[in-house]
């Protein structure tokens, strides 16, 4: 058997390198870094592959590749664009173009994922601010702002609130009622904190008409809202096999109705968010019994529970950081807590949400540099302001 100073070493080592682009001339991706962790604990002897095996949450991963499939057959409708050129078009102030994409972001977000959403609005956002005299920072920063608040609203508007609904006691009509209403509190706060941040001066940006079939968009946009409903009314079932049966019968109906090849939708998911958390699970997998788990243990409800969350989530990112401190939780406040407090700390750094680095992520490749001072300087705030809001209303509004 391994030391357990090294299993944590090798599984924390891991956690510090998902958000490491580059390391000299050698690139590095979230899932490949995660996926050898996993080999490494395996190799190590921490887990045998059985074990590993047994560490995997299915529930978690089919739930993920159903929501990535309805993402996917929506996008290439060409929804995403036609929404954000909209927004573009019809705002006609800076002030009101990041306010718009804060909401624009978030209402997507509540039935997709946050980090799809971000990567499917953010080209349009760059392609209209690049070349014009506007501060491309505020919009950007808002789409990130909405994206991850929005997504605290619906078990599927991030990846780990996935996790959560399936590994808790949770239901999607639980969840959408006491999180949704503090999503949309976040959101207020937010709007009025970036408020004083923007310019009230017109502007005018001619960007060229989008290509959306309108009768793609929206058959998948019901089959989305179908899954929502199936979500909520039928708790007892597993959601991951909802969600995956339903992103199967999407693709299937595109094949069918609007003549797709299924292989194309399928070709264009987003398999790195599978393989990340396949690696994840069998990292945390390998910390079992040891002292980082017991002492993470200690953590279970409050503002003990919210303070851990927070700190850990700007540490590690916030998907391991709730399959990290899940290990303990037994009551329905401590899942809420972990949902709300770990998606709000997505806002604070480029470490704590995917989403955020993303938008940096694109933004550099065009041209748009935005520092990281400046995205914390206006992040953190939101961060601490509404993960304390929700604290509050979760432990005495509630």
């Amino acid at each position: 058997m391994p030391s357990e100073p090294l299993v944590i070493a090798v599984v924390l080592g891991t956690f510090g390198l998902l958000f490491v682009r580059r390391i000299g001339l050698y690139p590095l991706s979230r899932s490949i870094t995660a996926a050898v962790g996993a080999v490494a604990v395996i190799l190590s002897g921490a887990l045998s592959p059985s074990a590993a095996l047994a560490s995997i949450d299915t529930g978690t991963i089919l739930l993920l590749f159903g929501m990535l499939a309805h993402v996917e057959a929506l996008a290439q409708s060409g929804f995403y664009d036609w929404a954000a050129t909209q927004l573009v078009k019809r705002t006609g102030t800076p002030r009101r173009l990041s306010l718009g994409a804060l909401g624009l972001a978030a209402a997507m977000s509540t039935v997709a994922l946050n980090d799809a959403t971000v990567i499917l609005l953010t080209p349009v956002l760059i392609q209209a601010v690049r070349d014009t005299d506007l501060d491309p920072v505020p919009p950007l920063v808002a789409v990130v702002l909405g994206a991850n608040i929005g997504s605290l609203a619906t078990p599927l508007g991030n990846p780990q609130n996935a996790y959560i609904l399936s590994h808790s006691p949770l239901t999607t009509v639980g969840f959408v009622r006491v999180l949704g209403p503090i999503a949309g509190l976040g959101l207020v706060i937010a709007g009025v904190m970036l408020f004083p941040l923007t310019e009230s001066r017109a502007f005018s940006i001619d960007l060229p008409a989008s290509d959306l079939d309108r009768a793609w968009a929206l058959s998948s946009a019901g089959i989305l809202l179908c899954t929502v409903v199936l979500l909520a009314a039928l708790p007892d079932v597993n959601p991951g096999v909802i969600a995956a049966s339903m992103g199967v019968l999407h693709i299937a109906w595109l094949q069918l109705f609007r003549r797709v090849p299924g292989n194309e939708i399928l070709g264009r998911i987003d398999w790195d968010i599978i393989v990340l958390f396949v690696g994840i699970f069998v990292l945390v997998g390998g910390l079992e019994g040891t002292v980082l788990v017991r002492t993470l243990e200690t953590f279970t409800e409050g503002w003990a529970l919210a303070g851990a969350t927070f700190v850990l989530s700007n540490l590690v990112s916030n998907v391991p950081a709730v399959v990290l401190l899940s290990t303990a939780i037994t009551d329905q406040q401590g899942w809420y807590l972990l949902a709300a407090v770990s998606t709000l700390a997505g806002n604070a750094t480029p470490i704590a949400s995917a989403a955020t680095l993303l938008v940096l992520d694109q933004s550099s490749r065009n041209g748009i540099a935005i520092s990281v001072r400046r995205l914390v300087r206006i992040g953190l705030p939101v961060a601490v302001v509404t993960s304390v809001t929700a604290v509050i209303v979760l432990q005495y509004l509630l």
